[in-house]
């Protein structure tokens, strides 16, 4: 549960290796967990929590579209730099992020499930993954983060849970979407804007 006034965010480095469909990196910062608030639209309750993308980068132009496809979410262009377990990532955008993890125990399976929930023009967007991975928890460290973009606001303001990360050595995933979630009422009012907190 978060503290009052706040939510949960999540920051996400992903390396994608064959059989993949894009063999790439990507940086994600999931910013909030949110719901859609407009009961016209039939959020199903298995989606469970919901994550807004906030912002997502990618270091070929292959990942940029398929961004777009997968996740219904701008994706930006970067640079990203690895040495051992230390992590920077320069993006088109100006933003700039560098981070270290340490894996720490033993590797155990476990299973993965990742929702998000997006809006725009007049519609609300679900994508959702499930799979198992090669899990092992982890420390980690920012090192260094600047952007002027907006999305990453709460990122600046974070609450940050003092080191703790989950290092995920091998993963399968099955990708679901993404999907218009549904609405009730199509058939007898208009399409409204959808509001989500």
């Amino acid at each position: 549960m978060a503290p009052a006034g706040h939510t949960l965010g999540m920051l996400v480095y992903l390396e994608y290796h064959m059989p993949a469909e894009a063999v790439h990196r990507e940086l994600i910062w999931l910013s909030a967990v949110v719901r859609c608030t407009d009961r016209a639209y039939r959020v199903p309750d298995s989606f469970g929590p919901m994550y807004y993308v906030g912002r997502v980068y990618g270091d070929t132009p292959l990942s940029l579209s398929a961004g777009s496809r997968e996740w219904s979410s701008h994706k930006t262009l970067a640079r990203f730099v690895r040495r051992g377990n230390s992590i920077q990532v320069d993006a088109e955008d100006g933003t700039h992020v560098a981070f270290s993890w340490k894996p720490r125990g033993l590797v155990f399976s476990a299973p993965t499930r990742i929702s998000t929930l997006q809006r725009g023009a007049g519609r609300v967007v679900s994508f959702r993954a499930h799979g198992r991975a090669q899990v092992q928890l982890a420390t980690y460290k920012l090192d260094a983060f600047e952007s002027e973009h907006d999305e990453w606001e709460g990122f600046k303001r974070r609450l940050v849970l003092p080191g703790v990360a989950t290092h995920l050595k091998a993963f399968d995933s099955v990708m679901h979407g993404p999907a218009d979630v549904p609405r009730r009422l199509d058939s007898i009012a208009p399409r409204p804007a959808p509001s989500m907190i």
